[in-house]
């Protein structure tokens, strides 16, 4: 599996973020994350936000069936929520991590391993996972060279 070691990380501070929670299939994962970042992202550019970070997906639940996630956007400073743009936090405090290297249909294997290593190394999850998208599949064509950090929060 392409990832690096799984550590234990504290997170020092809260990161504001505006996102778009959405419903739906793993099949439709893909097309609806580029229409939410790019909404997000447009919607930050014309409205003058300070971007803080990179693109984030985050797994509230996921399922045989339906999942939900929120696409996310970093911010520097809280923002107004706007129509289905709402304002929010990624929680600062620890959280399992590790980078995975390559492509993304590879991700779950990664999410499962640090599942694994939280359960084996007598740990909680403490709420929903996310993935940082470290490179732009449309600036770094080749799979092998994409990363993208993961983060899974622990109860304290």
């Amino acid at each position: 599996m392409p990832m690096s070691a799984i550590e234990r990380k504290v997170l020092e501070k809260e990161q504001p973020i505006l996102f778009i929670r959405r419903r739906l299939s793993f099949a439709d994962l893909q097309r609806t994350m580029g229409e939410c970042f790019g909404a997000l992202y447009g919607h930050g550019q014309a409205a003058g936000l300070a971007i803080a970070g990179l693109p984030v997906a985050r797994f509230v639940s996921t399922g045989p069936g339906l999942w939900t996630v929120d696409f996310v956007m970093p911010l520097a400073a809280s923002a107004e929520s706007n129509g289905e743009m709402q304002m929010g936090v990624l929680p600062s405090g620890p959280v399992a991590f590790a980078v995975h290297h390559g492509a993304y249909d590879s991700l779950s294997e990664t999410n499962a391993a640090i599942e694994g290593w939280i359960e084996t190394n007598g740990f909680a999850v403490g709420g929903p996972p996310w993935e940082s998208y470290v490179t732009s599949p449309g600036e770094t064509p080749d799979p092998a060279d994409w990363r993208t950090e993961v983060f899974w929060p622990l109860k304290s």
